[in-house]
C-alpha cells in the first residue's frame, strides 16, 4: 500500500549521506519528491534512523549546498526509502531547488537518450 503524500520524481543525482559522523559519499537518487526519496546505496540501516542528505545543486555555474534531514522509512538490499523529517521554510525551499534541480537533469538524461544522430 502507497504511504507517500507527495508524487515522487525519477531522478539521477548524486547525494552524500551523513550518519552519526560517517559520511557514505555519491550514493545515487533514483527517485525523490517533497515527502522523501529512494537512494541506492549498498548499506541497510535500521527503520527510523535520521540521516543528513548532503545535495550539491549546480546551476548557471554557481554550485549551491543543500542538507537535508530524513528519516529511514524502508530499508531493503537496493537502498533506503526515506521520508524528509524537520519540515520548516528552509527545508521547503531546498526540497523546490533539488526537485527542479532534479527534473532538470532527468529531462536532460531523456532528451540526450532520444536523439539520433543526422
Amino acid at each position: 500500500m502507497e504511504h507517500r503524500w507527495s508524487p515522487r520524481t525519477r531522478a539521477d543525482l548524486d547525494v552524500d549521506l551523513s550518519f552519526r559522523g560517517e559520511i557514505i559519499s555519491r550514493c545515487k537518487v533514483r527517485d525523490i519528491g517533497m515527502g522523501g526519496l529512494f537512494v541506492e546505496v549498498d548499506r541497510e540501516f535500521p527503520r527510523d534512523t535520521v540521516v543528513e542528505l548532503k545535495f550539491k545543486v549546480v546551476t548557471d555555474d554557481q554550485e549551491t549546498k543543500h542538507r537535508i534531514r530524513a528519516t529511514v522509512a524502508r530499508s531493503c538490499e537496493s537502498g533506503l526509502g526515506m521520508m524528509f523529517c524537520d519540515f520548516d521554510a528552509g527545508t521547503f525551499r531546498s526540497l523546490q531547488e533539488v526537485l527542479h534541480y532534479a527534473q532538470g537533469v532527468s529531462s536532460h538524461v531523456a532528451t540526450e537518450g532520444g536523439r539520433h544522430p543526422h
